[in-house]
């Protein structure tokens, strides 16, 4: 009996060893990302759904309807149009990707796990597109001509907290500003 004691003893230390080293790992990997709050011009954004807790003073928000996208000139009123997770089965819908297409300004859906393919072609529902595995929190468009520009941005180390998300969103304004620079 003592021999098998003996010889499960290095096996034991072996785990205790891994179980240690994976704790410390954990304990010293970052959970959250500091990033400076965008502090370019004012913009100001529609968005389909609730709006986000942000840093940003100078972001302003305006709860729009699916509806206003449907009227001449809506592009003209905001730098970009955001669109939340409850209501992206409803932004794929055929009748919108044309919206998408012509649109000056970019579109940003959050928490998509379908990339930007559902929103950009008529056939295609948000439920029949295949999963995004990139870990993406906001995925953005603007189509150029015929040619579409996208963006994808992930949460620091793919955890979701209130710091991650705020800093997704920092980087998602930079990203309008310069757009909205360039026109």
């Amino acid at each position: 009996m003592d021999i098998l004691n003996i010889k499960k003893r290095p096996v034991y230390l072996l785990l205790c060893v891994i179980l240690i080293a994976l704790i410390v790992y954990n304990v010293r990997r970052p959970q959250s990302i500091k990033i400076k709050p965008y502090t370019g011009r004012n913009l100001s954004i529609g968005i389909i759904g609730e709006i986000p807790k942000v840093r940003e003073k100078q972001v302003k928000f305006t709860k729009i309807q699916f509806s206003d996208l449907e009227k001449d000139k809506f592009d003209l009123c905001y730098d970009a149009i955001f669109i939340t997770k409850e209501n992206l089965s409803d932004a794929a819908k055929a009748k919108y990707a044309p919206i998408y297409k012509k649109s000056n300004i970019p579109f940003f859906f959050i928490r998509t796990e379908k990339s930007f393919t559902p929103f950009t072609l008529e056939e295609l529902s948000y439920e029949e597109a295949t999963d995004s595995k990139d870990q993406t929190y906001v995925t953005g468009i603007l189509f150029d001509g015929g040619n579409v520009q996208s963006w994808r941005y992930g949460l620091y180390n793919d955890i979701e907290n209130e710091e991650n998300i705020k800093a997704v969103f920092t980087n998602v304004f930079q990203t309008i500003s310069e757009k909205v620079a360039a026109k």
